[in-house]
């Protein structure tokens, strides 16, 4: 038996020994350098592997490595939610070694009871056939669907029916982009027949006008490459071709290729009175110089338009790299004015009523030669009343590096030009990932904000938390509300006689069993501020506007709830906002990132739109906590209730905002504890039973989290199920 030593994070050392065939009944620590050795005889067997893992840091991404001669191969390994993995593998031909790799990335695990044994053939057959049986009996035939996996396919190829269904185990290496294309994009004979069926009715009965959007000096290239895949994506067909019509938007000569398409130049300037001619519900798409479509983009795009009222639709995109492979997917949320304005998201292709685009006033001419912004479209757009939007899930149009120019710049002026003409006291400022930072000013005379702190004793927590708010911020109208639960450790109670010699504090005493709901209604009941902000215990501040910003963005049209920014002790993020139905119940965002990354499309880094945020720290109206009845405390005495009252208020029409300009630490339930009791287990499993009950729509899909995103886990990363309908599909 041979031994390694690793190093683990942050310079402790521990072992991990390599182990023989007999079961293991150890546990192992290690890091993402440790690497566990297979012996025995491998070459052309099959081998069953099993065990647990549990993971400290980073992320459970196991991989099963064997020796051939023509170069290492590597096989991932899934395992379920709670780490437990069981899987079968064909071990290839010549192995001369092999090993299990815990970790692909930077992190901490535990790995106990690994056992492995080699098999027969029907062994092996028995195992795989036995999960694609049960797999296939206990899923709904539309998650199987998703997954593009049938008894064809099992029949076919079982040792892929078998991979497939590995890969929607919730730990699961990601898909690769280029196999996820082939799996979910890629379009029957039957459901292609169908497309090129639909798109001349569609286009018959809505007269579509395609606006590409040049600028000086555009390549020849650069114009060929978009006509060209809008032919593509009308086909052969003349019908198609002769229904649309083409408006090249260039602030200089364009270049006149060749093309099919009825097409006629226009500029800045007289682009409006194009418009007029236009039927104001006639669809206009526009794209800048060098967008590829999709073949699907056009017939997609059409389907919406022609099921729904909206007066605006945008969809996801990818990018194109310097050799033309698709890299780099954006999976975009549905509409958030709040990440419209910091990040640009939407993107640079949109379809657009006539009537809606010549009322929006774009574009406006500048007079410098400058071409039109896309990011002051969709801005403008947004300002439209009673305008709504839809989003498409699907990658419908790709972004050539060469297509990138001014027209699609991230700008500050812009976003302040809008945020003048809707009457909003801000200011804007880049930030150092590229993105904007929209520092909303509170309103004047600042309303006084009442920071709920419930607490049982934890003084070593309790009293920093409390410090901070009082002495670490520079927001100039607080009151600190003490929710003191049964304390009784003298130090505790001392502690609350001195803290309210401060004019500011005020200590409530709630003599009752712990109940998170009631504790803080009890107190939002007795609190005199216009603003009401939950805080728990074992939060302490960082930024000193940390409650400026929040009230500054409370304040503006149409927000009920701000969110903060939480990190742990180590510096990676606690809380970037909460998705719904994903891995349970709800999930924090981009959990456990380091602090310095932006996260998936910048998200982590900007402030949006959400389903819900945490009441570790939660800024809300009280009247409006009030009328909604506060936190549920009957049927949600410790955990959700946050995430319920989030649903509540945007059921009652209200935003919900995350923003990471407000900062601060949080210990997580440091001061309550863990849910490791049979008890708080079975009062969890209630209240999840509850929300799954209470919103059961709103569980089936969250428009903050695109359905093309993993659906076990909240991790943005590709799905292996997506959860997709498409208007061609049954």
């Amino acid at each position: 038996m041979t031994q390694t030593a690793v190093s683990m994070l942050r310079g402790a050392v521990c072992r991990v020994h390599a182990a023989s065939w007999q079961p293991a009944t150890e546990s192992w620590l290690g890091d993402s350098s440790s690497r566990i050795e297979l012996s025995g005889q491998l070459a052309g067997r099959w081998l069953a592997l099993s065990g647990s893992i549990q993971v400290l840091d980073g992320s459970a991404e196991l991989q099963l490595c064997f020796l051939t001669p023509a170069g290492v191969v590597q096989l991932p390994v899934p395992t379920s939610l709670k780490g437990t993995l069981a899987e079968v593998f064909c071990i290839p031909a010549g192995t001369s070694q092999a090993w299990l790799q815990p970790l692909t990335q930077p992190g901490r695990f535990v790995l106990d009871e690994l056992q492995w044994r080699t098999l027969s053939f029907w062994q092996y057959q028995w195992r795989l056939w036995r999960r694609i049986a049960l797999f296939c009996w206990r899923t709904a035939k539309p998650k199987r669907r998703q997954a593009g996996i049938d008894w064809q396919l099992a029949w076919r190829a079982p040792a892929e029916c078998y991979r497939r269904i590995g890969q929607l185990r919730a730990c699961a290496p990601e898909m690769d982009y280029r196999e996820w294309q082939q799996r979910f994009e890629c379009l029957t004979a039957r459901q292609l027949k169908t497309v090129q069926q639909r798109l001349p009715a569609l286009l018959g009965k809505h007269r579509l006008t395609l606006v590409i959007v040049g600028q000086k000096g555009t390549s020849e290239a650069c114009w060929q490459r978009s006509l060209t895949s809008i032919e593509q994506s009308l086909g052969l067909n003349a019908v198609a071709v002769s229904s649309l019509h083409c408006l090249l938007l260039a602030t200089g000569p364009e270049k006149d290729a060749p093309c099919r398409l009825p097409r006629q130049p226009c500029s800045p300037d007289n682009f409006q009175q194009h418009l007029a001619a236009l039927d104001p519900g006639q669809p206009v798409l526009i794209m800048p110089v060098g967008v590829v479509l999709a073949p699907i983009a056009l017939c997609w795009w059409l389907e919406v338009f022609d099921a729904s009222a909206s007066g605006w639709i945008y969809s996801d995109h990818d990018q194109l790299d310097d050799n033309g492979q698709r890299t780099t997917p954006h999976f975009k949320p549905d509409w958030s004015l709040e990440l419209a304005r910091c990040s640009h998201y939407i993107g640079d292709t949109l379809l657009v009523k006539a009537g809606v685009l010549r009322q929006s006033g774009w574009p406006v001419a500048n007079g410098q030669g400058q071409p039109p912004s896309m990011q002051q479209l969709v801005l403008q757009l947004a300002e439209l009343p009673d305008c709504s939007v839809a989003h498409i899930p699907a990658i419908l149009w790709h972004q050539s590096s060469q297509a990138a120019g001014a027209m699609s710049e991230l700008r500050a002026d812009v976003v302040e030009q809008h945020l003048h003409r809707q009457g909003i006291a801000a200011r804007v400022e880049p930030n150092v990932h590229g993105y904007l930072d929209i520092h909303y000013a509170p309103a004047s005379p600042a309303p006084l904000v009442s920071v709920v702190i419930p607490t049982r004793d934890m003084l070593h927590l309790l009293e920093p938390c409390v410090e901070s708010v009082l002495n670490r911020s520079d927001y100039p109208a607080v009151e600190v509300l003490i929710v003191d639960n049964q304390s009784c450790e003298p130090a505790t109670l001392d502690y609350f006689t001195r803290i309210v010699q401060d004019a500011r504090v005020r200590v409530l005493r709630y003599d009752k069993p712990f109940n998170y709901s009631a504790i803080n209604n009890f107190a939002v009941q007795q609190a005199r501020g216009e603003l009401i902000c939950l805080l728990n215990n074992d939060t302490e501040v960082i930024r000193p506007d940390w409650l400026s910003q929040m009230a500054g963005q409370l304040t503006q049209p149409g927000v009920g709830i701000v969110g903060a920014r939480l990190l742990f002790a180590d510096e990676r993020v606690q809380h970037a906002g909460d998705v719904i139905g994903v891995g349970g119940c709800a999930s924090h965002l981009h959990f456990r990132l380091p602090a310095s990354a932006p996260g998936y499309m910048g998200r982590a880094v900007l402030s949006q739109d959400l389903s819900a945020v945490t009441a570790a720290c939660l800024l809300t109206w009280r009247a409006l906590y009030l009328e909604l009845g506060g936190l549920n405390e009957t049927e949600l005495t410790v955990a959700f209730n946050d995430v319920d009252y989030c649903l509540k208020v945007r059921e009652a029409g209200w935003r919900v905002l995350y923003t990471p300009l407000a900062l601060l630490y949080h210990y997580e339930s440091v001061s309550r504890g863990k849910d490791d009791n049979p008890v708080k287990q079975q009062r969890a499993a209630l209240e999840a039973a509850y929300m799954r009950a209470r919103w059961a729509r709103q569980m089936q899909g969250d428009p903050f989290y695109n359905p093309n995103l993993n659906g076990t886990a909240a991790d943005f990363r590709l799905s292996a199920a997506p959860r997709v309908s498409k208007p061609w599909q049954p």
